[in-house]
């Protein structure tokens, strides 16, 4: 007869022999997950370890290419600028390295090219003493800031293509401009030694005009007008462009884009995208010089530019 005492017994068996099923089934499974585990892992490990590689193998391909540019640029650009007037113009805030390499190669390939006219952060006109400063030196007062900077740009341009002209007192414009703190003149190399931006010359000079995303005066105020100022003067120019690439920052020739996007500016005037880097430097001489055949190009990697570098020319 079967009692009450066995029926509990059976139960716990019953239980039991669950609860020792459960225990290795579970042992069973997560030793297969693990397997699985480590093996996903072992695959991302290698994954990632090839990717390293390429990529360790693509930043030396780069390095040498950089390398090889940087070995090749002078002999690249020899005599293209010989005796040929250069002004250089860039905005304050940008990096300095990139501007005077470029201006140094310019001096390589024969220009006569003495330093920088640097136009610095005051040129923004945020403060109300600059604004009615710049005026009075202008001749033109009560101006908003717009009129007023534009206004210095057409004095600057006309200053620098007919080599003179002074200020409302009197006084040699540049001089003038640099003494107040709107702009400053850095020489380059020995050809900047003993000069004096008041001798700056004009007649059949070439400008380079550079602004980048680090520019201290206000942002598109600086290329499109005095752009349009510097070629209503006649002169030839290059406008380059050097960009701290930054995630989130503005896309490499964005700054370019009021020229490259104008039908009248695009036709006279030659766009640089890449200054901040050395093939930058030498399409920017190598564009200086395509001027004199009236050749007109937009080179760089960045929205807008055509080609890398103007096409190979024995003139």
């Amino acid at each position: 007869m079967i009692n009450f005492r066995f029926h509990i017994v059976s139960l716990i068996a019953v239980f039991l022999a669950l609860a020792v099923g459960v225990v290795f089934g579970a042992t069973v499974v997560n030793n297969v997950i693990v397997d699985r585990l480590n093996d996903r892992i072992d695959t991302v490990e290698d994954n990632a370890n090839r990717r390293k590689a390429e990529s360790d193998e693509l930043r030396s391909e780069v390095g040498r290419l950089q390398g090889y540019i940087d070995g090749t640029k002078d002999f690249a650009v020899a005599g293209r600028l010989e005796g040929v007037p250069l002004v250089t113009i860039a905005t304050r805030g940008v990096d300095a390295d990139a501007v005077k390499q470029t201006v140094e190669l310019a001096q390589r390939a024969g220009a006569r090219a003495p330093g920088i006219i640097w136009l610095e952060e005051k040129m923004t006109l945020s403060e109300d003493g600059a604004l009615r400063e710049l005026g009075e030196l202008l001749g033109r007062t009560g101006q908003s800031v717009k009129v007023t900077r534009d206004d210095a740009w057409n004095a600057l341009a006309s200053r620098v293509a007919s080599g003179g002209g002074a200020a409302a007192n009197g006084r040699e414009l540049l001089s003038a401009l640099a003494e107040a703190g709107f702009v400053s003149f850095e020489p380059v190399g020995n050809q900047g030694e003993n000069f004096s931006p008041a001798s700056l010359s004009g007649g059949d000079a070439r400008v380079l005009l550079i602004d980048g995303t680090n520019g201290q005066v206000a942002g598109n105020e600086v290329l499109a007008p005095l752009s349009n100022a510097l070629t209503a003067n006649r002169l030839r120019l290059v406008v380059g462009e050097v960009v701290d690439e930054q995630d989130g920052g503005p896309q490499r020739g964005a700054m370019l884009n009021p020229i490259r996007s104008s039908d009248a500016l695009k036709q006279t005037v030659s766009t640089v995208d890449d200054l901040d880097l050395v093939e930058g430097h030498v399409a920017a001489v190598l564009a200086l010089a395509d001027l004199n055949r009236n050749v007109v190009g937009q080179y760089g990697y960045g929205t807008g530019a055509t080609t890398s570098t103007p096409e190979w020319s024995n003139q």
